[in-house]
């Protein structure tokens, strides 16, 4: 786990908005996965997590 230590949430968020581009850029349906209207929500909750773990990395 090592290899992991500090970049999993940024995987996690990097997950979350390449579903969101998967599931309505390309139109491609993807199992167990509901976007639903409210798509730039979830990229904007994304990047949010993305960017609370860099300001939390860098001691703000």
């Amino acid at each position: 786990m090592t290899l992991l230590q500090g970049k999993k949430t940024y995987i996690v968020a990097l997950i979350i908005v390449a579903l969101v581009i998967v599931e309505k850029v390309l139109g491609i349906e993807i199992p167990g996965v509901e976007i639903g209207d409210d798509w730039l929500l979830i990229v904007l909750n994304g990047l949010g997590l993305g960017s609370l773990r860099a300001g939390i990395a860098k001691g703000f």
